[in-house]
């Protein structure tokens, strides 16, 4: 119950990564067209990059330090995105909750396969 639980609030977790993007996307563009295409595209770089690396059924198997390094890449850039638009306590509580559901994931993952 715990397990699912928190492999729910991950799904959220990366729907908020995307959105922060979005944001972060829309707060840089300049005109019209590059608001579009920034709040389009860097999401849609982020979820490109995560089923690729990080998702369960990724396309190309790493290691788990590589895959944690890129997963906290695209963690930073949101965060760094949320900050740079003037969200600067969402983007603490993102990182904060995102590092602890990592923990916490990567503990009780590890104790299934034990059992």
């Amino acid at each position: 119950m715990f397990v699912s639980f928190n492999l729910v609030f991950r799904f959220l977790l990366e729907l908020f990564l995307l959105g922060s993007l979005g944001v972060w996307g829309y707060h840089l563009g300049g005109g019209t067209f590059a608001r579009f295409v920034l709040t389009v595209g860097l999401p849609l770089a982020a979820a490109i990059i995560w089923g690729l690396f990080i998702s369960p059924k990724a396309r190309f198997s790493l290691p788990t330090p590589l895959v944690v390094f890129i997963e906290f890449l695209l963690v930073g850039a949101a965060a760094y995105g949320l900050i740079w638009s003037g969200y600067f306590i969402t983007a603490v509580i993102y990182v904060v909750a995102h590092i602890g559901n990592r923990l916490l994931l990567g503990i009780f993952l590890h104790k299934r396969k034990e059992e």
